[in-house]
């Protein structure tokens, strides 16, 4: 069949699609949609203008091309772009639709043959067996062996393993099949799509990638069922090593002519999620900060959502920005040796790939590649890290604790540059006024999730096809406040100084989303540097009249815990109140919002629950501390009438000598007080008011020097028993005093241990010790600047 297309008047032969081989049917495909400029209309490319004529033109040869049979599953499309989802959705990754039902026993067969040989085979790592089987069964090869539909070269692949792959892909070229069954064979994709270079990316294994690529450099190029490449799966999975061999060897098949991604690569066709989206999802800021460099214009791309890149880095977590986390020693001290490139290197190694690409001028596809070995061994000789760039280390192993550390390295030493670079790039947080488009946009937003809840209220379920790390489109800068990510939000109002005034769907500041989420550091950013954005801040009110206070009361968006025990989560939450409280206006306090309640009102109704279980715990902590004190002054005081050793006939004690028998008589008279002002503290607080507002300072206040007293107690009783032993025994050795003495302290030190932590987070939140300890650093001499000392020469 033939067909005259009206845009070049060419005649162009149409391929016939029965419901087989459908990988060949989409390569022919879509070089004929190249060759008449319809290929951006079957992708709908936001850059391709919207032409009637070329719609019908893109629909009308995908309908000539299908059989009868093929035809009736797309009679419902109305555009090219909804056939063509239509048959990559049924056909795509060796799917077969009704029409193969009669040959399904026969292929079932092989299937199974092939199957029991080899998978067994493979799931035991058993490769000489299995290599043995297909040098005699070479055209089992193509017969796929798992419920993926994945042929037993994938399997090889996923293995990690070189030698398997080797010994298959000699075999293929062995067989005395012809030679477009070799290339067949490395293209052959399982039910995801996927072909053997796309599980090499996504498995990291980057000598199977080497050799893939040298056989057939056309695999860089073919999209799986989500119409991602190999280049693309391999920035969200694989290392950067593996990113820029594949742009290095196939420049023409992975950058244009200036040096940028070609559309195929730049995002997949299931969501238009951006390739260095997927980078960033996969926390692979190394290979981001390369493909945004490479090609600037990735950092606006957005997927269906309207996301940004740059929200989707504020969504990581805070961990890879902070320059400070908990290590341990021996941690620190590794991870401060480790080797890791400095962003500078990798943007010069993007430039050059770029560079490379554009000096190519007219060279012919496939005459020669451009290995990016010289472009490594000279920044590898410079990296971040000092220490064992010096010593002769091998690689670092895979799976161990050792490239977790690297890893986390790495994830610090780029994420912050990145966000730098997409924040200076980031068009969006320029405009602070809504424009027409915008404005459409959120009506789609909104009508989608309109109809989200609606379906979750009938009891159905949206299923996503690809997993994602939100659905909503946000403000970065309101994402990088919701995490906490400090530096995010520095970064972007340092930039961007305007962004400061932008308004959610909801009409909250970036101040009232700290509140929210509960973020002091992002709280102390705006109330302490930016005094005049401030003014403006603290006196907004949202779409449903709430102010700034009334922000506090939701629980819902607390970010965390921080605290131990409910009664000091109160506490935390009654002292945020009053931080909050001193920030906006005075007469903001007592506004009403839209449903005619009050900050305080709205506060206590949402804190009811953890009013009760504070209350509980709070009971349930004195009833158990005040036991434990009247049972150790119950000990203490019947030991003060029973002297160690006895008394003589004048009811003198024996030992009144002994320097312990002083030790003895002072630990047990202070024993005995600690424990009873410890028992009186716990009986106070069981008969006090537990009303919201004395969680603040008076029950937390109690409670500290209940618990003092009772550990002080404890202690003063361990060496009174101490002091008991020594006299009892008399003896001079040091070894058995140091251990005596050892036995005596172990239940105090195992009752601070388990203590300490609740008693030192009441202890810092009911009497500031942070403050005080700042106050009082400030207040002496040392503690004050120094003056910049003046250099005076004389002449």
């Amino acid at each position: 069949m033939a067909t005259t297309n009206s845009l070049q008047s060419i005649p162009v032969p149409l391929p016939i699609f029965d419901g087989t081989d459908y990988d060949l049917w989409e390569e022919k495909m879509i070089t004929l949609f190249k060759s008449q400029n319809l290929w951006g209309i079957v992708q709908q490319d936001r850059n391709e203008k919207k032409n009637e004529q070329k719609e019908a033109s893109a629909l009308y040869l995908i309908q000539q091309s299908l059989a009868q049979n093929v035809f009736r599953r797309i009679t419902g499309a109305s555009t090219a772009k909804q056939a063509w989802d239509m048959l990559r959705r049924e056909f795509l990754g060796d799917r077969k639709g009704d029409m193969e039902a009669t040959n399904g026993a026969a292929v079932e067969a092989t299937y199974g043959a092939a199957m029991e040989a080899t998978y067994g085979a493979a799931m035991e790592a058993e490769w000489n067996k299995l290599v043995d089987y297909y040098k005699d069964h070479s055209e089992d090869l193509f017969t796929p062996v798992t419920g993926s539909s994945d042929t037993v070269l994938h399997l090889a692949i996923q293995s990690n393993e070189e030698q398997p792959l080797k010994n298959l892909l000699e075999i293929m070229e062995k067989s005395e099949s012809p030679l477009t069954a070799d290339e067949r064979f490395l293209k052959k994709k399982n039910k995801f799509g996927n072909t053997a270079l796309h599980e090499a990316t996504i498995y990291g294994n980057y000598e199977a990638v080497t050799l893939l690529v040298d056989l057939c450099p056309d695999l860089i190029k073919i999209g799986n069922v989500l119409g991602e490449t190999p280049l693309f799966t391999a920035a969200g999975f694989a290392e950067i090593k593996i990113v820029e061999f594949l742009i290095g060897s196939g420049l023409e098949q992975c950058l244009d002519a200036d040096g940028h991604l070609l559309p195929i690569h730049r995002k997949r066709t299931e969501d238009d999620l951006s390739i260095l989206s997927a980078a960033i999802i996969g926390q692979k800021f190394e290979t981001a900060l390369l493909l945004l460099e490479m090609d600037t214009s990735l950092a606006s791309l957005k997927d269906k959502n309207e996301i940004s890149t740059l929200q989707l880095l504020a969504e990581m977590p805070t961990s890879a920005f902070e320059s400070r986390v908990p290590m341990g020693i021996c941690e620190r001290f590794i991870y401060s040796c480790l080797p890791v490139p400095r962003p500078c290197e990798v943007k010069s190694r993007a430039k050059r790939l770029s560079q490379e690409r554009k000096t190519m001028g007219d060279l012919e596809s496939g005459q020669g590649s451009y290995s990016v070995d010289h472009l490594r061994c000279g920044s590898e000789k410079n990296q971040r890290g000092g220490l064992l760039n010096y010593l002769k280390i091998p690689k670092i192993p895979k799976g161990g604790w050792l490239e977790r550390i690297w890893n986390k390295k790495t994830k610090r030493v780029f994420a912050l540059p990145l966000a730098k670079s997409l924040i200076k790039k980031d068009e969006s947080l320029k405009v602070v006024t809504k424009t027409e488009e915008d404005q459409n946009k959120e009506e789609e937003n909104e009508e989608r999730e309109i109809g989200l809840e609606k379906n979750k209220r009938s009891g159905q379920k949206e299923i996503s096809a690809v997993p994602s790390l939100t659905i909503k489109k946000e403000i970065p800068l309101f994402t990088a406040t919701r995490r906490g990510i400090e530096n995010i939000v520095r970064l972007i109002i340092k930039h961007h100084p305007h962004a400061m005034d932008k308004r959610d769907d909801m009409g909250r500041s970036i101040l009232d989303v700290a509140v929210m989420y509960r973020q002091q550091k992002i709280f102390d950013i705006i109330v302490n540097e930016k005094k005049v954005p401030l003014a403006r801040l603290r006196r907004v009110l949202d779409n449903s009249g709430n102010t700034l206070l009334h922000h506090v009361a939701d629980m819902k968006k607390n970010s965390g815990v921080t605290k131990p025990g409910p009664a000091l989560q109160l506490q935390e939450e009654l002292k945020w109140f009053e931080q909050v409280e001193k920030v906006i206006p005075s007469y903001y306090v007592p506004l009403l919002n839209k449903e005619g309640k009050t900050a305080r009102e709205c506060f206590e109704i949402a804190h009811e629950e953890k009013l009760e279980k504070a209350q509980l715990w709070i009971k349930e902590t004195s009833q158990s501390c005040s036991t434990v004190a009247a049972l150790v002054s119950t000990v203490v005081f019947a030991a003060a009438y029973t002297v160690p050793g006895g008394s003589d006939e004048k009811g003198k004690p024996i030992f009144i000598n002994s320097p312990y028998f002083l030790i003895f008589t002072v630990t047990d008279v202070v024993s005995l007080a600690s424990s009873l002002t410890s028992l009186v503290m716990f009986l106070s607080l069981l008969t006090s008011p537990f009303e919201l507002q004395e969680f603040h300072t008076s029950l937390p206040r109690k409670l500290i020097v209940g618990l003092f007293f009772l550990f002080f107690s404890v202690l003063t009783t361990m060496i009174s028993f101490g002091a008991t032993i020594l006299i009892l025994i008399q003896t001079e050795r040091e070894l058995t005093t140091l251990l005596l003495s050892i036995a005596s302290f172990l239940p105090v030190f195992v009752f601070g241990i388990l203590q300490f932590r609740m008693f030192v987070s009441f202890l810092s939140s009911t009497l500031n010790i942070h403050k005080i300890k700042s106050s009082l650093v400030t207040c002496l001499p040392w503690g004050k600047k120094a003056p910049r000392r003046r250099l005076i020469r004389e002449i």
